[in-house]
């Protein structure tokens, strides 16, 4: 029996040439196994990451971006974890959707808005999680990362994955895979992270890019420019890992004497 996979690609989108960048994310979608289940890209991957022009570029959900997007799921038989800002009527959220080849599964919202990003962008509201062949998967955007109870929210939701999507800044590139690592030994989870690479609109982004296991290593992660990394998911990865490291079994024990 194959085992599943799951993927992480990085890449330097052209700042507003969203056919570029989606041609970009069918490359490396189909550089990929073909037991890969779904692959994460970057914040903003579709239109870059520049704040100035936010409005112009903002999408609707679903929407002509998307269904693009479901065609490379076709193509590629792989589903998509991409970036993109979303257009809802007047307001512009910093959204990530899972994309498989039928349309939009999920949408979530950014919930902590890092910087200027305020003055742009709505911040969403609640967890959001998809139903894959490999579990439960939360999402979260980049900020959100450094906050564990956001995490919480989806380790309460029996997550088995937390995509992660990301425009980290290399200044603060120390921060990015030891919180990727928190997180899943937080909520013994898989965390599948994807991080911009080079430079846009005057930040310089991290890359390194990573898959994190529910003990808290790193099992797979990118190198160097445009890449795809997998690794595989077990059920047995983390039912051992929950066993070594009960805390959601303790956690829901002290929610019920509290109760």
């Amino acid at each position: 029996m194959t085992t599943p996979r799951v993927a992480t690609c990085e890449f330097e989108p052209s700042l507003g040439e969203t056919t570029a960048n989606i041609e970009s994310i069918a490359e490396l979608a189909r550089k990929l196994p073909n037991t890969v289940e779904f692959a994460v890209f970057p914040e903003l991957c579709v239109t870059g990451y520049d704040l100035t022009d936010v409005s112009s570029v903002a999408t609707p959900v679903p929407g002509p971006i998307t269904d693009r997007l479901s065609t490379v799921v076709r193509d590629s038989g792989v589903a998509l974890v991409v970036g993109l800002p979303e257009a809802d009527g007047d307001t512009v959220y910093n959204s990530l959707v899972y994309v498989d080849k039928s349309g939009v599964l999920a949408t979530y919202r950014k919930r902590r808005l890092w910087g200027e990003e305020a003055k742009h962008f709505q911040a969403g509201i609640g967890p959001v999680t998809v139903e894959t062949s490999v579990g439960t998967l939360g999402l979260l955007l980049c900020y959100d990362l450094n906050f564990p109870e956001l995490a919480l929210e989806y380790g309460q939701e029996n997550c088995d994955l937390l995509a992660v999507s990301a425009a980290w800044r290399q200044s603060f590139e120390r921060d990015w895979r030891l919180l990727c690592r928190a997180r899943a030994l937080d909520e013994t989870c898989y965390v599948v992270a994807s991080n911009h690479v080079g430079t846009q609109a005057g930040r310089r982004h991290g890359g390194e890019s990573c898959i994190a296991g529910p003990r808290g290593d790193i099992v797979a992660k990118a190198t160097d420019g445009n890449e795809a990394v997998s690794a595989a998911v077990s059920s047995r990865t983390l039912s051992e890992a929950r066993r070594k490291n009960p805390v959601r079994e303790s956690r829901d024990r002290t929610s019920m004497r509290s109760e």
